[in-house]
């Protein structure tokens, strides 16, 4: 029996070594494109050669690769079908093979029969075919090989046409190679069949697809000039096939995992249904989010991080299914790397990280589990529907992703109301775009309606400081300050994070400083102080950038970008970008990782940085087809939407590039310009994102400046050179250690003397001794030790103490015996007070607020005590 490691090695080999194809490795799951999610198919890596845009580097023209897919987000998840059938996947392995203008129907077709039937021994009464209704070519083709004509079935447009991929592109029909698992595998359907029915008994498996058409807007489809073939083979369902099991879950390439989660709760497979359902989600998710993870995936609440987390977080509710305490997900690393790290060296390489990563979100989400499902459980025992507010406050407060609580409702027969989720999630979006708005809603609209009458600004800024013939547009004023909007302008509007320009806008009648500028759509706006004279529509203007403030934020905005290249040289490619600020007199960058960047990383990245600098690398910035980008490698952020054309700006020297990256903003011309770099912080900005702050140029040598300025008074005041303060400080620090420790001596035997004179106020009680007074003058540490010292001195006993903010209570285990509680004693005193306490049967303590009520309320615990 064929292992599936061996079967994707002869996949390989066998186009390989008899089709002359190149074996291309797998891509990421993190796909090079910003407007894909997760890589979905094996043809994505080389979409740009299918689409023209570049040629074949493969000599032929022809590839061959298994690439890493996954499934669980956006229009092509499966993920609610994942677990509940059995064969869909979030993450997959796809087998295929790839013709860039080479060969066709008749070498492929032949080929395929052949690995089928030949390489793999599958028994060819059991396959099937179907083709498009009206592809004779290939039909003639599968005849020629010894297919039946009875075992080849034409379907429509629906299923053996693929695409185009959007409203025009290339198309073409497709051919697929069915599996007949077996009358035992039926459906009650009396004319089940290949042709008529989608059961469990018949298994896709290999998916040939000619794309010769191209389909424009209108639906019109001419011949493309080549035509190409790509292929798609997914490695469970052959596994499965070559296997002879009924699904993908009783494969080696998963049951091991499966095992392991059975071990792991003590439930076996195929115990029920429902069990089944459980153990079939933990192994395909934990398989999924180590693979992502291993990509450079975080858990988050956008995008791909959010996917992560909604797959992980399913996983984990059904491990509480199956009666495991969180965390246990990380416990499958080590086995889904002895099933896959042999193929994927990464997984062995990131195993700490992925075990780290997941481990710390199983943690982040135990907080809150319960309490999200005990939400869950009163609409439930209701059995009433969940709107979307409610929906939202799961995912917002308590963590659950929209799938998850969809999932849990539908199970117990309840809706979920999506429109209202949706309309609640965009609520808080536009409040938390408010909060950070420099114009309203209102201006935004306001601004639209200009542009609609006036026409956009054009920016002459990248080449130009100053335009002296712009023309005046519209002005809007407002409180302390006039909005200017010009038909062409030098002024950088802010944008990707980088801040506005500054300068001056002047004629014979007006003199205006811009304090800033911002854009809406396409129309600059130069907010600004009127210094002289009036502003008029049309009149003709000087606008000038404030030069020197430029360069400061041309020099920081570099920074950023030879901060992200560091940053990945160091530490890995985990590291990407999830925001950034530019500004004159500093840089901050927002990135995606796991942990906090250690002293000496953060070391090596400004070392890295700075010796970059002095290596003579120029920057060169270079506008071309966004495709055509993507293809030379430049780094795009995610999410960020772009245009037909980019500008890409790159950081290079003799033929070596350090950065490359599509950005709108403005650069320093050689990377010398930024003379100096330093890291000033770094710090976590929420769960898997830091921060970093750097300066660079002036105000890195301001800063330093600074720093030195503060050393030399350090220095004047010890009478020591800079190289000793630090000695006389910890000197000094010492020095203050030991007289604090002189002095809580003090203080505690200041203390025990005290309290050794209320020994003899303890009063007596059934079983013991109680000691109940207010110490209004000791600090908690004051009490604390008081406590200990009263319960030692007074053996069985309850001694309440209370001071000005806190209050502690010890009851002895005779007392707690009987059913005396301190937390519930001291939860009662800071009631009364205002605040809040409790702890344990034996010792608790709890704060008070309001101390005039201190008197009623003990007076009410020693009555209830001495009975």
């Amino acid at each position: 029996m064929l292992s599936g490691n061996e079967i994707r090695k002869l996949y390989l080999d066998y186009f390989k070594d008899k089709h002359q194809h190149t074996i291309v490795e797998s891509s990421s799951l993190v796909p090079d494109n910003p407007t894909v999610l997760l890589t979905t198919a094996g043809m994505l890596q080389f979409l740009p050669i299918f689409l023209g845009i570049v040629k074949s580097p493969y000599e032929p023209a022809r590839a061959t690769s298994c690439q890493k897919c996954a499934r669980a987000g956006g229009k092509d998840s499966d993920i609610e079908n994942v677990g509940r059938t059995p064969r869909h996947h979030t993450f997959f392995e796809m087998l295929g093979n790839f013709s860039f203008g080479d060969y066709y129907k008749k070498e492929i077709i032949p080929w395929a029969w052949e690995f089928v039937t030949e390489v793999l021994k599958l028994d060819k009464d059991r396959l099937w075919i179907t083709i498009f209704e009206t592809d004779d070519e290939a039909y003639d083709i599968w005849r020629s090989v010894g297919v039946p004509a009875e075992r080849i079935k034409r379907k429509g447009k629906k299923d053996n046409f693929w695409g185009p991929p959007g409203a025009s592109g290339s198309c073409g029909p497709c051919s697929e190679i069915h599996y007949d698992l077996g009358e035992e595998y039926k459906c009650d359907d009396p004319n089940c069949g290949i042709d008529t029915c989608e059961c469990d008994r018949w298994v896709e498996i290999w998916n040939l697809v000619f794309t010769e058409l191209y389909q424009d807007e209108e639906g019109n489809q001419s011949p493309l000039e080549s035509k190409n073939v790509d292929t798609g083979m997914g490695l469970e369902r052959i596994t499965m096939v070559c296997q002879g099991v009924a699904s993908t879950f009783e494969t080696d390439l998963l049951k091991p995992i499966m095992d392991e989660v059975s071990k792991m709760c003590g439930v076996p497979y195929k115990k029920s249904e429902k069990t089944d359902i459980s153990l079939r989600i933990i192994t395909d998710h934990a398989r999924c989010v180590t693979f992502l993870i291993s990509d450079g995936v975080i858990p988050g609440n956008e995008g791909r991080s959010y996917v992560l987390r909604m797959i992980l977080r399913r996983a984990l509710r059904h491990g509480k299914i199956l009666g495991l305490e969180l965390p246990f997900l990380y416990k499958l690393v080590d086995i889904i790397i002895a099933s896959y790290g042999e193929a994927y060296p990464n997984l062995v390489k990131n195993k700490q990280k992925i075990i780290d990563t997941i481990k710390k979100e199983e943690e982040r989400f135990a907080v809150t589990l319960d309490r999200g499902y005990k939400m869950l459980d009163e609409f439930i025992n209701d059995k009433k529907d969940i709107d979307g507010v409610s929906a939202f406050k799961l995912y917002d407060t308590f963590g659950f992703p929209f799938e998850l609580t969809k999932e849990i409702a539908q199970e117990n027969g309840l809706n979920v109301d999506e429109q209202g989720f949706k309309a609640a999630m965009q609520e808080q979006k536009e409040r938390a775009k408010a909060a950070t708005a420099k114009i309203s809603v209102t201006g935004d609209i306001k601004y639209a309606k200009i542009e609609n009458e006036v026409g956009s600004t054009e920016f002459i800024g990248y080449s130009e400081n100053e335009c002296s013939d712009a023309k005046i547009l519209a002005q809007v004023e407002g409180e302390g300050y006039v909005d200017i909007i010009l038909d062409k302008t030098p002024f950088y509007a802010e944008c990707g994070g980088q801040t506005g320009d500054s300068g001056i806008i002047e004629s014979e009648n007006l003199k205006a400083e811009v304090l800033t500028t911002f854009k809406v759509n396409d129309l600059y706006v130069h907010r600004c102080t009127i210094l002289n004279g009036d502003v008029t529509i049309g009149d003709r203007v000087k606008a000038a950038i404030d030069v020197p403030r430029r360069e400061q934020i041309r020099v920081h905005h570099t920074s950023a970008h030879l901060l992200q290249a560091a940053l990945i040289k160091v530490v890995g490619d985990e590291v990407k970008q999830a925001g950034s600020a530019v500004e004159e007199n500093r840089m901050r960058f927002d990135f995606t990782f796991s942990r906090a960047l250690t002293h000496d990383e953060i070391k090596k990245v400004e070392n890295l940085m700075n010796k970059w600098i002095g290596e003579g690398y120029s920057v060169n910035t270079k506008v071309m087809a966004i495709e055509e980008a993507r293809l030379t490698g430049a780094t795009a952020l995610f999410g960020e939407k772009y245009g037909d054309n980019v500008r890409v700006v790159s950081i290079e020297k003799d033929g070596e590039c350090i950065s490359k990256e599509f950005c709108a903003g403005t650069h320093a011309r050689k990377l010398v310009d930024l003379r100096l770099v330093k890291i000033i912080s770094e710090s976590a900005i929420s769960a898997g994102t830091r921060r970093i702050e750097v300066v660079v140029s002036n105000a890195a040598l301001d800063y330093l400046n600074s720093k030195s300025a503060e050393i030399d008074k350090l220095s004047l005041k010890f009478k020591s050179h800079y190289d000793e303060v630090v000695e006389r400080v910890d000197k000094l620090a010492d020095e203050n250690r030991e007289l604090q420790k002189q002095v809580e001596k003090l203080q505690e035997e200041n203390t025990r003397s005290k309290f050794a004179s209320f020994i003899s106020k303890a009063q007596d009680i059934n079983g013991g001794k109680l000691f109940i007074s207010k110490v209004t003058d000791l600090k908690p540490i004051g009490i604390k030790i008081g406590l200990e010292f009263l319960s030692k001195k007074l053996g069985d006993s309850i001694i309440v103490l209370a001071g000005e903010t806190t209050v502690a209570v010890k009851v002895s285990d005779s007392f707690v015996s009987r059913g005396i509680n301190a937390g519930k004693i001291v939860g009662e005193i800071s009631r009364a007070t205002g605040a809040n306490g409790g702890g344990r049967p034996n010792f608790a303590q709890g704060g008070v607020k309001d101390t005039s009520k201190l008197d009623e309320v003990l007076t009410k615990i020693e009555e209830e005590l001495k009975i």
